[in-house]
């Protein structure tokens, strides 16, 4: 909580450092690409949210009609948490399965599994392309090597990251000369 205060109320000061830290006749393009990327991390987060968003409210909708308690913050859970890619259906099913043990029969419990699996397909294989790829104009292959990567450095965390990064490193790729293939490489 404190890392996000200060990183929301000193990010001027944090631009404008960085940017001091290039040579003066890199300034315009420093300026440019930390710019770029504070505006990418903006719709990544943006993206995201609303692919979640859209998971939470479906999810909502069927624990209420299955009658599992607290349905509407086990909807939340497992529709913010499916955007994990590869680990967040299994962790998006964990929930509303425990929740509904003893209260759901074996037709209840079939429905969250396809509700649950359903739409992790559907917002990580259409809507995440479509809404966040779109945003960040990064190329599928590009995407799923860099989760790859990151997940084998990093583990979950990296998962998380991945995309992120690798939208970062296209930015600086398309500001810095030698790197502009690189760059188009990554791009859509």
């Amino acid at each position: 909580m404190f890392l996000v205060y200060f990183m929301l109320t000193w990010k001027d000061h944090a631009h404008s450092s960085t940017v001091q830290l290039f040579p003066k006749e890199h300034r315009l393009k420093a300026h440019r690409t930390v710019g770029r990327i504070s505006s990418m991390i903006r719709s990544f987060i943006a993206g995201n949210a609303f692919v979640g968003l859209i998971g939470a409210v479906v999810s909502t909708v069927v624990f209420w009609r299955l009658g599992i308690p607290y349905f509407y913050f086990l909807g939340a859970i497992s529709g913010f948490v499916s955007l994990i890619p590869y680990l967040g259906v299994f962790l998006a099913l964990l929930p509303p399965l425990a929740a509904g043990i003893g209260l759901v029969d074996k037709t209840g419990l079939a429905i969250i599994l396809v509700t649950v699996v359903g739409l992790h397909l559907l917002s990580m294989n259409v809507l995440y392309p479509k809404i966040v790829g779109k945003r960040l104009r990064l190329n599928p292959l590009a995407v799923t090597l860099a989760l790859l990567f990151w997940a084998w450095i990093w583990g979950g965390m990296g998962l998380i990251l991945a995309v992120s990064l690798v939208g970062a490193t296209k930015i600086v790729c398309d500001y810095v000369d030698p790197l502009r293939g690189f760059g188009a490489w990554l791009g859509d």
